[in-house]
């Protein structure tokens, strides 16, 4: 019989991961997003709450004597802590909950890398917010600017930057009036009671993709981030970075010692950061692959499927990769957006995808009557699309265009 996995979350690309690997799937998912044709890729279902430890640890229970699954995997963000949780309950290989939640707890990490003390992973100030004096208290010690964002979450939602003293009761009022919000579909997965303040790093974020191989680190590939002005949301993504020999060396010191001081030994992770006069500065990190198309880029640039290697990894039956392979040529994703309202019509995308520079299209199975959403963060955008081009500044100007060809007609929505 072929090794069974646990995946909590994820979609579609992960199932067939899973079977290229020569695994059979336990599936466990919101049941809201459970598709009749996920039926055929799974040997058993799990439809809750994974984020519900109370109703989901019996489950996992349950679904462990019934299926005998030997390892969890979790790709998406919601789903890490869970995962560690079940492999604390059954004493499954891989990374705890305690690990797992160093990465998901945004001040949690922060805490761990001032502990750390490394050299090689400069410390900034952080602080838990508890109340509108805290922000004021922050400021008067790091300075303006600085950053305000939820301890869980991801895709830029909720960051708020406090320019000066003026806009501490704007950015209170704005995080207070988002706690009141219900109807936003990012809150039912993540809990946005907790808030952390950050000194501010400027320059351009970029992440390293990397992987663990009992414990050693490899950073596969270096991914820049173009962001919107004047927000948070990154709208491209491009690899292989614009970074010189020596500011590359300097992320391949930084990633095993971040990792390291987290206690994170196996599995992929996505870290973002910048860089500043202390070094390459940790932005958040995930212990996950990174979203918009960049396991897709990876692949098509350096060779290397982190969807592969996190299947296969568990099981043994792959080799650790000790060195990126070198890039061949360079990627870049953007993110395909729509004006606020309900989705009439989309055109353009059999075009693009024809398109033999085209490596990927992910719109998120948007269709005609879904309602797009404001733009607050990238999770409100409606997916990525991912070209090739012999350099990432080609690449970058050409996913933008291929983005462009993309045509979504809304009519907006009455409240």
């Amino acid at each position: 019989m072929a090794p069974r996995i646990l995946l909590i979350g994820g979609n579609p690309k992960h199932f067939h991961a899973a079977k290229a690997a020569g695994l059979e799937v336990v599936y466990c998912q919101f049941p809201a997003e459970f598709r009749p044709e996920y039926g055929p890729l799974v040997v058993g279902a799990l439809l809750a709450d994974y984020t519900d430890w109370a109703t989901f640890g019996p489950l996992a229970e349950a679904a462990h004597r019934t299926w005998g699954f030997t390892t969890v995997v979790s790709l998406t963000e919601p789903g890490l802590d869970p995962a560690g949780r079940v492999r604390d309950l059954l004493g499954l290989a891989g990374p705890s909950y305690e690990v797992s939640h160093r990465f998901t707890d945004k001040y949690v990490m922060r805490r761990c890398l001032a502990e750390a003390a490394s050299p090689d992973v400069p410390a900034i100030g952080a602080e838990a917010m508890t109340d509108r004096e805290s922000l004021t208290a922050f400021g008067a010690r790091y300075g303006y600017p600085f950053i305000v964002k939820p301890g869980a979450g991801t895709a830029s939602f909720g960051v708020h930057r406090v320019d000066s003293a003026a806009d501490v009761s704007a950015v209170h009022e704005a995080i207070s009036s988002r706690r009141d919000v219900s109807d936003h579909p990012f809150l039912g997965q993540y809990d946005l009671d907790e808030y952390v303040m950050e000194e501010y790093i400027d320059g351009t974020l970029y992440s390293a993709e990397a992987f663990s191989f009992a414990g050693r680190h490899t950073v596969l590939a270096i991914t820049e981030a173009v962001t919107l002005p004047g927000t948070v949301v990154h709208a491209g993504h491009a690899i292989p970075a614009r970074l010189s020999a020596a500011e590359v060396a300097a992320v391949e010191r930084m990633i095993p010692a971040f990792l390291d001081a987290l206690g994170y030994a196996d599995g992929p992770s996505h870290t973002e950061f910048k860089f500043s006069p202390r070094g390459p500065v940790v932005i958040e990190s995930q212990n996950r692959i990174g979203g918009a198309l960049i396991n897709e880029m990876v692949r098509e640039v350096h060779g290397v499927d982190m969807h592969e290697l996190t299947m296969k990894w568990p099981h043994g039956t792959v080799t650790p990769v000790l060195q990126a392979p070198p890039a061949e040529g360079a990627a870049a994703s953007w993110l395909a957006v729509a004006q606020p309202g309900e989705i009439l019509e989309i055109a353009g995308v059999d075009s693009v995808s024809a398109d033999p520079a085209t490596v990927a299209i992910d719109l998120g199975g948007a269709a005609p009557g879904d309602v797009v959403r404001s733009l607050d963060g990238s999770w409100d955008g409606l997916g990525h699309v991912a070209v090739r081009a012999a350099g990432t500044t080609a690449a970058i100007e050409y996913s933008r265009a291929r983005v462009a060809d993309i045509k979504v007609r809304t009519r907006a929505v009455e409240d």
